[in-house]
C-alpha cells in the first residue's frame, strides 16, 4: 500500500478567536462529508459559495455581522484563486462516508481536546483509522481548527489560506480517495476542532476489503 503525503493543520492561530463553538452534534462527521461532497460533484456551485464571502473582506480582514473580525494572511487574493480554480474544476465522485474513519477522527478530536493541534496525536492516520476497518490504496488527513459549521470548514480547508501547497484542498478533491470520515469536537484552545480521514478504499471491520483505487500523486 502507498500512502500519500497527507495535509497538515488547517487553521492558523491568528483565526482561533473569530468564532464561538457550536454545540457538537452526533451528525457533525456526516455533515463534513457531505459538504466536501457536494464541492467535489458540483465545483461551480461551490464557487458561489465563495464569490458571496469575498464581498465580506475589507483588505485582509474577514467582516461578518456579529462576529469578531478575522485576519487572514493572503486576503482576497486565496479566495480568488479558489473560485478560479473551482470554476475550472471537473466533478469528482462523490466520497462514501465511512462510520469507522469517522470514529477513528473522533479519537484524534479527543485527543487534541485538551489543547494543541497534531496529526500524530493519538497515533497517526493509518494507525488510527485501522482501528475500525482496512484501508488500501492511500490515505490523507485534514485538520481543522475554531471553525462554526460544515460549509465554514470545508470553505476554509478548499480556500486553504496561507497554505502555498493548498495541501488541504488537494485531499478533497483528489480522484485518489473514495472514502472519508469525520468529526467535530471541543477544543480547549480553539473551542473547537474538526478532523477528516480520507483512504482510497475502506472496508469497515468486518467487512471484506473493497477494491483498492489506484492512488495519484497530487
Amino acid at each position: 500500500m502507498t500512502r500519500l503525503a497527507f495535509s497538515f493543520i488547517a487553521a492558523a492561530a491568528a483565526f482561533s478567536s473569530a468564532f464561538t463553538a457550536p454545540t457538537v452534534q452526533a451528525e457533525s462527521g456526516s455533515a463534513i462529508v457531505r459538504e466536501m461532497n457536494l464541492a467535489r460533484q458540483n465545483p461551480a456551485l461551490y464557487a458561489t459559495y465563495l464569490e458571496e464571502m469575498r464581498s465580506n473582506f475589507q483588505g485582509n480582514l474577514l467582516i461578518r455581522d456579529g462576529r469578531i473580525p478575522m485576519r487572514t494572511k493572503e486576503g482576497v487574493r486565496a479566495v480568488d484563486e479558489a473560485i478560479r480554480y473551482l470554476r475550472s474544476a471537473s466533478p469528482q465522485a462523490p466520497l462514501s462516508f465511512s462510520p469507522g474513519m469517522s470514529r477513528a477522527a473522533a479519537d484524534h478530536c479527543a485527543a487534541q481536546a485538551g489543547g494543541g493541534m497534531s496529526h500524530n496525536a493519538g497515533g497517526n492516520t493509518g494507525s488510527r483509522i485501522s482501528r475500525y476497518g482496512q484501508w488500501g490504496g492511500s490515505w490523507g488527513e485534514n485538520i481543522s481548527c475554531g471553525r462554526s459549521g460544515a460549509r465554514e470548514t470545508v470553505i476554509a480547508l478548499i480556500v486553504d489560506d496561507g497554505l502555498r501547497s493548498r495541501k488541504h484542498r488537494k485531499n478533497i478533491f483528489s480522484p485518489a480517495f473514495g472514502y472519508a470520515g469525520a468529526a467535530v469536537g471541543p477544543h480547549a484552545q480553539y473551542r473547537t476542532v474538526c478532523s477528516i480521514g480520507f483512504a482510497g478504499s475502506y472496508a469497515e471491520r468486518g467487512e471484506a476489503p473493497k477494491e483498492t483505487l489506484v492512488a495519484r500523486n497530487f
